[in-house]
């Protein structure tokens, strides 16, 4: 063992070993490599400055050489320059500033012999600038010649006194020069340096051009000889020149030598320096010949770049020493390679060498996990986006009906039928697509046809922050679904036998609650009527009983609905009073009822479910309370344009709750305390509900409680504002206005149910209807056929012929097609609200019937039918084929077509409905004043667009702004520009534009009218 692991470890060290000499070598390699990098670095920045320096340079000497041919274009401007003109120009040139550099600027003009004498009594008395001119001025040097330059005007004149007068042309070579130039009419330069001793010794050098008479011609050598007038020139000092260039470098490390061409032959011209090459310039200030470069030659970047000095060559050497052009990082960087060479390699190899370890322990771990995955009782596959397996495990591929081998790396259309892979793939590819895992339910049938149900879960894989796998695991959930399947159908049973149950319950409670409402009515004697009140009120109480068991179960599985209807206030909280109010008395307590100012007392919801809420609360308040008042309260905690939010509190006084009883509340079964059910009694079911009816109706529960001190609970219901206002009165009274529409009306009561049909009889009788019954909708049919009936109050559930098949009946008949239909049921479920209404019946009442809301229904229909004109089928002794054929446009006969737009001429009695403005906006004045002067603004605006969409012939425009206008119009009642509007909104495009037109021009006058008229209703019948 021992031996074992010495060998071990003497292979890891050999390893490593092997690792620190690979190590070694790569991280010499990078330092010579970034060491060779960073010269060549050096070696371009030295390169870069030497060539903004030559560029510099030569942008010097062409700046010297313009000013040589600004003095030129001087005496172009004249025929004749004088003395102080040629200074003042110098003077403007501020060559101080501008050119440092030169030293001298002057004009010699050309003097042939015969001319000397009097060019120099000319000078003489030239006293432009000299008051006694210069009387000792000659040509000098003194001697004759055949023609003569002498430098006549010079500047600055002071300092160079002592050349006024010199003939630069006695000097041979300046001669010829000079004489190249004239014909040539190009810049002569001098090549020859000079040294000048002041202030210190430096190079100087000059530049001249030759200047010609003005207006002759210089086209060719013999005009340019005869219109020559001499020559122009400046003196410079070279080291100024160069130096400025110098300064602009950034790193003064770059040194730099200038030297000027010795050869006079531009073909022997190199840049390589040459003994005799002359020396212009040494930043080191000396005008002696350089010495040698100090130390070893390799150890300095060299280089030598031409400079033009207008056609003679300057040699300008640089040099600098190779370590000073190596700046910032590069100084350590071939050291930092060298250890990042040598570390970096350590780290791969380590790394390398690690990854050998665990892909061997990888691999292990791999046949670890498919021992895993393989015995799992699921199916797990993993797919690429190319549909592509990449794994599956054995159950998996028990599935498929292939060895894993023959799996992995195949399609899935190759292994799977194409219908079952096609369907994997849609959702394998949206789990691809937006990378979030999913799960559902799906099945297959396996080989021997049984159907397995899954379970299926996938996920996406995300490598390199891409999803680019699926992965999916499938258990086989048979036996649960199995399982599921059983308990929908006993949960379809309980529905199924709740619904019987309800409808089997509420009819005899509908006749013991009819025949008590009936027995008040006749009662005379106070005891009796007062009995009878109690029957009355407690049948309701244990029909609330029976609702709370349903309640329950419809609010489990989410089947509860609310209605909408108009309620008063005052009558709910009466109702309470009138089933507690005894309660208490009982036991010595008071209930005591509060409605907060502002508060509508007219709303709109369900009247049923608050007072089921508000029951519970108040008999929880009297179970649980000994003496004192119970408070009943109403107030708005919102109020808006169309609804309110109203908090209903109850308060006692009795034992009140600890927190950790509050906490427990709102829980189905549950009471504040265990022991109290003893001594108190209930279910704890009410609280529960009366939570789930606060949220469905838009608000939430609470309580406020302390041991001793009694409890506050409370909830909140979001409510419509009611159009009209009821006065509190008697539960059972009604108002007159509600029994006018009912009173002498012929309705049709079509009940199986012979308790039903005395109930329903005598309700309707006594508020002035008269009854007929029909036992089933057969029964119905026959009579409708023979009588005259303004409705039909129809059961649903009958024999011989449903209510349903009773409704479409008489829909498809055409002589009884616009009867109204109203259905009456005791199932109570919003499925049989919408199938009584796909059958055709126009509203929807429950058993057991309210009077009030089967009077108020009634009331509402036949008013609305009566404002419409709409009358009941008359009846008629005509055969079927004739009835068809008188039966109004309104039945099954086509609609006629609309008449001409020159005939809709409102009434009078239409222009302005208040009652309309008033039930749209709940009687409030001040937002009926508002809104109808809003709407006459709004209309205003309304015809503009409608008169530019006429005048654009835009007929799609026109009909849409018409059907725009017309609601807002009918909501405010005025229904004659209502009328209007919906003529425009007919309007076909074939109609043609003239008959919109038509319509058009009766719309601005009736707004006119119409807002005259709602001025004087607003004055006369609303306040404010």
């Amino acid at each position: 063992m021992r031996r074992k692991l010495r060998g071990l470890t003497g292979g890891r060290a050999l390893l490593w070993l092997l690792g620190l000499s690979l190590a070694g070598a790569v991280g010499a390699t990078l330092y010579a490599t970034a060491a060779h990098t960073v010269e060549e670095e050096a070696q371009q920045r030295f390169d870069n400055m030497n060539r903004a320096t030559q560029y510099s340079i030569t942008a010097r000497v062409k700046a010297y050489s313009d000013v040589v041919r600004g003095l030129v274009a001087l005496f172009q401007t004249s025929d004749q320059v004088s003395r102080l003109q040629f200074r003042q120009y110098v003077a403007a040139l501020d060559i101080g500033k501008h050119f440092p550099a030169i030293e001298a600027i002057n004009f010699a003009p050309h003097v042939p012999h015969g001319q000397r004498e009097a060019f120099v009594a000319s000078v003489r008395g030239d006293t432009s600038l000299a008051p006694d001119g210069y009387p000792k001025f000659d040509i000098k040097p003194p001697g004759k010649r055949e023609h003569y330059s002498p430098l006549t005007y010079l500047e600055p004149m002071g300092q160079l006194m002592e050349k006024f007068g010199v003939d630069i042309t006695a000097n041979p070579n300046i001669d010829r020069a000079m004489q190249l130039s004239r014909d040539t009419g190009q810049i002569s330069a001098s090549g020859q340096p000079v040294v000048v001793k002041q202030p210190v010794p430096h190079i100087g050098l000059g530049m001249r051009l030759p200047v010609y008479r003005r207006g002759m011609p210089v086209h060719d050598v013999a005009s340019r000889r005869a219109a020559f007038l001499g020559s122009v020139g400046i003196g410079f000092s070279v080291a100024k020149l160069i130096q400025g260039a110098i300064d602009e470098m950034a790193d003064r490390q770059v040194h730099m030598i200038l030297y000027a061409d010795a050869s006079t032959d531009p073909e022997k011209r190199s840049l390589l320096i040459e003994k005799d090459d002359r020396l212009l310039f040494n930043d080191n200030g000396s005008i002696d010949k350089p010495a040698a470069l100090a130390g070893d030659p390799d150890d300095y970047f060299i280089s030598v770049l031409p400079i033009d000095f207008n056609g003679s060559l300057w040699k300008a050497q640089f040099y600098a020493r190779k370590d000073a052009m190596i700046v910032g990082f590069d100084r350590l960087f071939p050291f930092v390679a060298l250890a990042t060479g040598f570390v970096g390699t350590l780290l791969i190899y380590g790394y390398f060498f690690t990854m050998y370890s665990q892909r061997r322990n990888a691999l292990e771990q791999r046949r670890l996990l498919d021992s895993v995955l393989d015995n799992v009782d699921a199916h797990v596959y993993m797919k690429d986006q190319d549909r592509r397996f990449v794994y599956v495990n054995a159950k998996m591929a028990e599935m498929i009906g292939r060895p894993v081998e023959d799996i992995i790396g195949r399609f899935d259309r190759e292994v799977m039928p194409a219908r079952e892979s096609d369907e994997a793939w849609r959702e394998d590819r949206v789990v691809l697509a937006d990378g979030q895992k999913r799960s559902g339910e799906d099945s297959y049938t396996d080989r021997h046809g049984v159907v397995h149900h899954l379970w299926t879960v996938k996920a996406p894989v995300r490598l390199d922050k891409e999803v680019s796998v699926v992965i999916a695991l499938s258990t086989d959930v048979t036996e649960l679904h199995m399982l599921k399947e059983q308990a929908r159908a006993a949960n379809q049973a309980k529905s199924d036998f709740l619904s019987n149950m309800s409808h089997e319950i509420r009819t005899p409670m509908n006749s013991v609650i009819g025949m008590a409402h009936l027995a008040l009515k006749g009662a005379t004697n106070p005891k009796q009527k007062d009995y009878l009140q109690k029957i009355y009120h407690s049948g309701q109480h244990l029909l609330g009983i029976i609702n709370d068991i349903l309640d329950f179960s419809k609010i489990e599985a989410g089947k509860l609905d609310l209605e909408v209807l108009d309620f008063a206030l005052e009558s709910l909280l009466t109702n309470i009073s009138s089933q507690l109010g005894d309660a208490a008395s009982r036991k010595g307590l008071e209930l005591v009822f509060e409605i907060w100012p502002g508060l509508s007392h007219q709303l709109r919801g369900d009247p049923l479910r608050l007072e089921q809420v508000l029951l519970n609360f108040t008999s929880n308040a009297i179970k649980f309370s000994e003496n004192g008042k119970i408070y009943i309260r109403a107030r708005p905690v919102e109020d808006r344009d169309n609804y309110t939010v109203v908090r209903f509190e109850v308060q006692d006084n009795g034992i009140g709750m600890t927190p950790a009883q509050v906490s427990n509340l709102f829980q189905s079964f549950h009471q504040g305390d265990t022991s109290t059910t003893r001594k108190y009694g209930g279910t704890g079911l009410g609280l529960v509900i009366s939570k789930q009816l606060s949220e469905l109706m838009g608000g939430t529960v609470g309580v406020e409680s302390e041991p001793g001190h009694g409890s506050t609970f409370w909830f909140t219901a979001k409510l419509q504002k009611g159009p009209h206002l009821l006065q509190a009165t008697d539960s059972n009274a009604l108002q007159p206005d509600i029994l006018a529409p009912i009173h002498g009306a012929s309705i049709l009561l079509v009940e199986d149910n012979i308790f039903s049909q005395q109930v329903g009889q005598e309700l309707l009788e006594d508020a002035g209807a008269t009854v007929v019954v029909a036992n089933n909708g057969k029964e119905a049919i026959d009579l409708l056929l023979k009588e005259h009936f303004d409705c039909v109050l129809m059961d649903v559930q009958m024999p011989v012929m449903d209510g349903y098949e009773a409704t479409r009946l008489i829909r498809a008949h055409p002589k009884l097609a616009g009867t109204l239909i109203i259905a009456m049921t005791a199932n109570a479920g919003k499925e049989d609200q919408a199938r009584c209404l796909a059958a055709g019946m126009d509203e929807f009442v429950t058993k057991p019937i309210a009077p009030n809301l089967l009077f108020s229904v009634l009331s509402k229909w036949m008013s609305q039918r009566a404002a419409e004109g709409r009358t009941a089928q008359v009846r008629s002794t005509t055969t079927p084929g004739q009835a068809a054929a008188s039966t109004p446009a309104t039945a099954a006969a086509p609609a006629p077509a609309a008449p001409p737009a020159e005939e809709v001429v409102p009434g009078e009695a239409e222009l302005f409905d208040v009652r309309a403005l008033a039930q749209t906006f709940g009687n409030k004045p001040e937002k009926m004043r508002k809104y109808a002067n809003m709407f006459i603004d709004s209309a205003q605006d309304g015809l503009r667009e409608v008169q530019a969409a006429l005048e654009a012939g835009d007929m799609v425009r026109l009909s849409e702004l018409g059907h725009r206008i017309k609601s807002s119009a009918r909501a405010v009642g005025a229904m004659s520009f209502a009328e209007l509007c919906l003529a425009l909104e007919k309007l076909a495009p074939a109609d043609g534009i003239e008959r919109a037109r038509a319509i058009v021009l009766q719309m601005q006058p009736l707004l006119e009218r119409l807002r005259e008229h709602i001025a004087q209703e607003m004055n006369a019948n609303i306040p404010g």
